[in-house]
């Protein structure tokens, strides 16, 4: 059965601009539909019933509808012509508690091609990614590698969407035993009793702790707190939600310090001698910043297999625990930090390209490794850009 990509504004003309934009897509994988704006009025509707009925039982249900066949909704901030109180950011909110589609998509809440140099990528949003309407036909989204503007932070949406499933189902066994959210994705408790304030209460008080349903419904990261003031909330808005939210938080706040979890191209930036022998090769480098199995990377794995996150599916692509892995002294530069060579070339986070030409900027986030670099691409709005100053 193919895919469905749901793609609405309320501008006609600008609604097919963006289908257009995706005409690349194999149409024997993918069906993208453009509803017109009384079929998504209708959709509307459907939401709000569906959410009064949520909160009077915690539960919503009744006749399906497009949306809930959606494997990827992708959706415009601005909608003033189709509803002047409703943005692309409410939709999202609407669509991802009650409804079944698979993967949101915003588009334009934040520019029309920007680079986020705080490399946060705005958690709270709903939307499982942010992009401008330039990126959204970006091939590198959807699983080519092509040179040119590729932000590291991006996913591979076939892949993401495929992962968002398995997350979902490892959330629902969670809830028959109230599994804390760092065993179920697989973290070692001591790691999330070490994350810094500003990360770990986007989960709660006592993030270590933390079960999905109670990160669902008590926190405001998952529920709004009028809509968790249920009795109980129904284990499939649980998972849903859980599994989007607690995705986003892993993506867009956990990894980009690079110091709680480190993805490959930032390790070998750091030790070089896992890559074996061809470390003067800048084609070697550029092998391990691909979103593949680990296997696929060239690393020397097996020095390093202990500290990876075994359930690699919750993040889009391999990464390993730092806090131990930094310790291993089976890793050269480790055991013999005076040897590290620097290569002449660095990790470029907007072209996921080691590059010998590259500008400096300060990411904002709690992390040692704040220092990070660019190729800085014409038309991309770097933003925001006191970070280039810092």
């Amino acid at each position: 059965m193919k895919k469905k990509i749901l793609i609405y504004d309320d501008e006609e003309a600008f609604q097919d601009n963006l289908k257009n934009r995706l005409s690349f897509l194999d149409t024997t994988v993918f069906d993208i539909i453009t509803p017109s704006e009384g079929d998504f009025l209708e959709w509307m509707k459907v939401l709000d019933s569906r959410r009064r009925a949520f909160r009077e039982s915690g539960t919503w249900e009744g006749e399906s509808i497009l949306l809930d066949e959606a494997s990827i909704l992708v959706v415009d901030y601005d909608l003033f012509d189709a509803i002047s109180f409703l943005t692309g950011e409410d939709v999202a909110y609407l669509a991802r508690c009650f409804s079944k589609c698979g993967l949101i998509v915003g588009v334009n809440q934040y520019g029309h091609n920007p680079f986020d140099l705080t490399l946060k990528g705005h958690p709270e949003s709903y939307a499982d990614l942010n992009v401008g309407q330039e990126q959204l036909g970006n091939p590198n989204l959807w699983g080519e590698d092509v040179d040119g503007f590729h932000p590291w932070s991006w996913p591979v949406l076939p892949n993401y969407l495929d992962a968002f499933e398995k997350k979902i189902e490892d959330v629902e066994e969670s809830l028959r035993d109230d599994v804390p959210i760092c065993a179920v994705i697989g973290f070692p408790t001591n790691v999330f009793d070490l994350l810094p304030r500003s990360i770990g209460q986007f989960i709660g008080e006592k993030p270590s702790r933390t079960g999905f349903r109670e990160f669902v419904v008590k926190f405001g990261n998952g529920l709004r707190l009028k809509d968790a003031q249920v009795k109980r909330v129904s284990d499939a808005v649980v998972a849903r939600v859980g599994a989007a939210r607690i995705s986003k938080w892993l993506e867009r706040l956990v990894l980009p310090g690079q110091d709680i979890l480190v993805d490959a191209p930032h390790l070998v930036s750091r030790y070089p001698s896992l890559l074996g022998e061809d470390v003067e090769d800048i084609e070697t480098w550029n092998g391990t910043a691909r979103l593949t199995s680990y296997r696929e990377l060239g690393l020397t794995t097996e020095i390093i297999e202990r500290f990876r996150l075994k359930k690699d599916y919750w993040l889009s692509r391999p990464v390993w625990f730092w806090d131990e892995l930094r310790e291993c002294e089976e890793i050269k530069e480790v055991k013999e930090p005076w040897t590290i060579e620097r290569p002449g070339w660095v990790f470029c986070e907007d072209a996921s390209r080691f590059y010998e030409k590259y500008t400096e900027f300060v990411a904002d986030v709690e992390s040692p490794f704040v220092r990070r670099f660019l190729s800085r691409f014409e038309g991309v709005d770097y933003q925001p850009a006191y970070r280039f100053s810092l």
